[in-house]
């Protein structure tokens, strides 16, 4: 019996995967459970196991070809059997719903606005219908490019940039200016990684009521500790014990363990951690889960694998997924302190500065201390600056004195 091979669905967020490499060539016999080829999403490269056992057939999609997931891409025939061709995959669309809109103005004949809307219901995304709404866009004479003929948000942008470009008045001012003609080193197109951090970034700053508040701390005692640690045999880094730091202070303060989902704010009996690494993909964030319910150890053990397989491009949407808190660290970069980007629909994230030793006022004297910059970020909506600031005392706490974690 003829087996498709189908792209694997990946989460609610990848519907477009691009394939890698195939581990077999057609008419080789294959074993179901190993490797069968390779695909690329926005984030990781993940092999992909044969669905069953028999001869690899009618492979219809190539190396480099960006495939739809759930789409037949192959068939597995039993020893001498015959089955119909897999037809070719259809093309993704030429941007995911919601992709970043480029900052080029498009031409006029970019929306396409039909005299009479269309037949049946019409479908739009609710970033598309808030868009429309805020300036008064029709956008039941739309046509919609989106999956199915949804209208999406670009469908809304193109034709607010035909009205503008329509009500723009001629320029008869002057002669025409030719503007400098600069040399380009380089043209690096905006996808893949690049265009998910851009889209994530500009919808966090766009949709949040961002307050950072940033404060000194003295980690002498916490460097003592992991420098103990580290004469012990554990090796533990000092994300392992923000994180291991961070954990229980959400514990202690769940409004900042929470995520905002339309007009409800949702307070998480779980504390799931997610540490940014920078990878050459850019920049990803593996979620360590449970943190508060971890020893530092486990939580040591946890971060090494996630880290190595993010470098890797190795990650699962699954390890990068259902984040209730941030921690992002640019202190190996010598950042004393900064202002982190919420990661949506988080409500704060926890930035770390690098710790160097300074002279500081330690107990009525000037003494060389290592000292570091926190910096919290947290949506306003969400909680007031008083808890918020709170918490980041709570931490400062713990770093100064971390011998009261074991109380």
């Amino acid at each position: 019996m003829a087996t498709d091979v189908l792209v694997p669905p990946l989460g609610q967020t990848v519907d477009t995967v691009t394939l890698v490499t195939w581990y077999k060539r057609e008419g080789e016999a294959v074993t179901q459970g190993e490797k069968l080829y390779a695909i690329e999403t926005d984030k990781a490269t993940l092999d992909i196991e044969a669905p069953a056992s028999g001869i690899l057939r009618h492979i219809a999609a190539q190396p480099g070809q960006k495939v739809r997931v759930l789409s037949p891409i192959a068939r597995i025939l039993a020893p001498g059997e015959e089955a119909e061709a897999v037809p070719a995959p259809a093309p993704p669309p030429a941007a995911p719903a919601g992709a970043p809109v480029p900052p080029t103005p498009a031409p006029a004949t970019a929306a396409k606005p039909p005299t009479t809307p269309p037949a049946g219901r019409i479908f739009i995304s609710p970033r598309a219908r808030r868009l429309a709404e805020e300036h008064n866009v029709p956008w039941q004479t739309l046509q919609g490019t989106g999956p199915q003929g949804a209208i999406v948000e670009r469908d809304v942008r193109a034709y607010l940039q035909s009205q503008a470009a329509v009500k723009a008045p001629p320029v008869t001012t002057g002669p025409a200016i030719t503007p400098p003609t600069i040399a380009v080193m380089q043209t690096i197109p905006l996808e893949g990684p690049r265009a998910v951090i851009a889209q994530r970034m500009l919808e966090s700053r766009q949709t949040t009521a961002p307050v950072t508040l940033m404060s000194e701390a003295d980690a002498t005692a916490l460097v003592e500790l992991r420098r103990q640690f580290h004469e012990a045999g554990i090796p533990v880094s000092y994300n392992d014990i923000f994180l291991y730091i961070a954990g229980r202070a959400l514990r202690q303060f769940p409004r900042l363990n929470a995520s905002l989902e339309g007009e409800t704010i949702r307070l998480w009996d779980e504390v799931h951690i997610g540490l940014a690494v920078d990878t050459e993909r850019g920049l990803l964030v593996p979620v360590v889960r449970d943190v508060d319910r971890k020893r530092l150890a486990d939580i040591a053990r946890e971060t090494q694998r996630l880290i190595e397989r993010a470098r890797a491009g190795q990650l699962t949407p699954e390890e990068m997924s259902g984040g209730t808190f941030t921690i992002t660290n640019l202190g190996m970069y010598d950042v004393d302190a900064f202002t982190p980007i919420i990661h949506l629909p988080q409500c704060a994230v926890l930035g770390i500065g690098r710790i160097v030793e300074r002279p500081a006022v330690f107990q009525g004297m000037i003494a060389v201390r290592h000292r570091v910059w926190l910096s919290l970020t947290f949506d306003h909506r969400l909680i007031d600056g008083a808890p918020a600031a709170q918490f980041l005392q709570r931490i400062i706490q713990w770093v100064e004195m971390p011998h009261l974690l074991l109380i």
